[in-house]
């Protein structure tokens, strides 16, 4: 039934892809653009966008990454509106497959510019670490975060979030030793620029982030839900 239903909705898909090359999701009260057909420019990323790679099964989003011989695949939906303050909440499960990242963030301008702006939750394949970042007019503020210290793991759907107010950014992550919400960081960097939602998981290319290599296999992330807390 459940294969049926992938068929039929990656059929529709494709009929859509025919006129427009892209497509609109409605998935968890907000509306999406998926990407397809294109890649981002410059060393980071080792795959093409791809629409069908994108799917629901019983309400939660699926998206796929892969090898498919002469190049590789990958997937990506943005919100079609921006935000700024607010809260941000996902629950998801990475790919987890060494060399690639599943991720929920929002993101505007041209990276590594004076217009770039973004707010990172990334889960790095093959470890068990939470990538966090804001970038602010082109300047970033990394830090990677084990999971394994809040009872968490990048192989299982787990709940992460992170908010944006007038004065910087707060991550938080629902911890399984606790059963509630925990911070696990703040940054005082102020976020000026709207940005669109981005949830993407992909093979990458440098060797260095994930701190593994893509081994072939293919990689499945997995949203239950987003929800979206506007402060303005």
């Amino acid at each position: 039934m459940m294969t049926t239903f992938r068929l039929v909705f990656q059929v529709v898909l494709l009929n859509i892809l025919f006129v427009s090359s892209s497509f609109a999701l409605g998935w968890s009260g907000l509306n999406w653009s998926v990407s397809d057909g294109w890649r981002n420019g410059g060393s980071e990323f080792d795959c093409t966008w791809a629409a069908k790679n994108v799917w629901q099964e019983s309400g939660v989003l699926i998206l796929h990454a892969k090898n498919e011989g002469s190049y590789k695949s990958c997937s990506e939906v943005r919100t079609t509106q921006y935000y700024r303050r607010g809260r941000y909440e996902v629950e998801m499960q990475a790919g987890a497959v060494p060399g690639t990242i599943s991720s929920f963030f929002t993101y505007t301008g041209q990276s590594g510019t004076s217009s770039h702006y973004e707010v990172d939750i990334e889960l790095m394949g093959g470890t068990n670490l939470l990538h966090t970042n804001v970038w602010i007019g082109g300047r970033q503020f990394p830090l990677d975060i084990d999971l394994g210290q809040y009872g968490m793991s990048v192989w299982s759907m787990e709940k992460y979030a992170f908010t944006i107010d007038a004065n910087g950014v707060t991550w938080e992550v629902f911890s399984r030793y606790n059963n509630s919400w925990v911070t696990v960081r703040r940054v005082n960097q102020r976020v000026s620029s709207y940005m669109q939602l981005f949830m993407n998981n992909w093979i990458s290319a440098n060797p260095n982030f994930p701190p593994s290599r893509y081994d072939g296999r293919p990689a499945y992330a997995k949203y239950r839900y987003v929800r979206v807390n506007r402060y303005d």
